[in-house]
């Protein structure tokens, strides 16, 4: 029985097209475990406290991938042929921020992590981040994309903000926590077509 639950989507993109989502799937296992027990790699996507190293075994890693598969659409990333990371298109899975929104509303989340240390600073992961903004809007059909990421990581910061989305909530951290704040980032169907609407 496999793990991560995948599918049959294929998504490319960037400026010169050298960007591929690819269905993440059981075979793309040693990128996950890789990546995921890579404490620089999961310092930027993990949070929390400041004195705390993060690395992941592969029991983590199947438990991790194994949830988030069932209600997300899981990619691999790969630029020119390589793969980099991973991202995913993920039903709002956290209870507070559902209740933020009228019942009913399909709100989802991003969540993006460029595994390949030599590949960060370029970019990429706001391509990625776009082609996925693009899937649930013109494809899904999603009301609100919710993303959220801690203000340390500044390139994360200004990758929502570029993108068109809109601070909704700054949530204080702890003292002992890498950030200040849980930021909350919202872009809406609406907002997002009035954007993209061709004049």
């Amino acid at each position: 029985m496999s793990i991560i639950k995948t599918h049959d989507l294929t998504l490319r993109g960037g400026p010169e097209g050298n960007i591929v989502l690819r269905p993440l799937s059981d075979e793309h296992l040693p990128y996950l475990y890789k990546w995921c027990a890579d404490p620089e790699v999961l310092y930027w996507t993990e949070g929390g406290p400041a004195d705390k190293m993060y690395s992941y075994g592969s029991e983590t890693v199947h438990q991790i991938y194994g949830t988030v598969s069932q209600n997300a659409i899981c990619f691999l990333i790969e630029f020119e042929g390589v793969p980099i990371g991973e991202c995913w298109l993920q039903e709002m899975n956290l209870p507070e921020v559902r209740a933020m929104y009228p019942e009913g509303t399909d709100v989802r989340r991003i969540d993006i992590c460029i595994g390949e240390k030599a590949y960060w600073g370029l970019g990429i992961g706001t391509q990625c981040v776009k082609m996925l903004v693009d899937l649930a809007f013109y494809r899904e059909n999603v009301d609100v994309l919710h993303c959220i990421c801690e203000d340390y990581n500044v390139r994360s910061v200004r990758m929502w903000e570029k993108l068109g989305f809109s601070r909704a909530l700054a949530k204080p951290l702890p003292p002992n926590y890498k950030g200040k704040y849980e930021c909350h980032y919202r872009l809406t169907r609406q907002e997002f077509m009035d954007r993209n609407r061709v004049t």
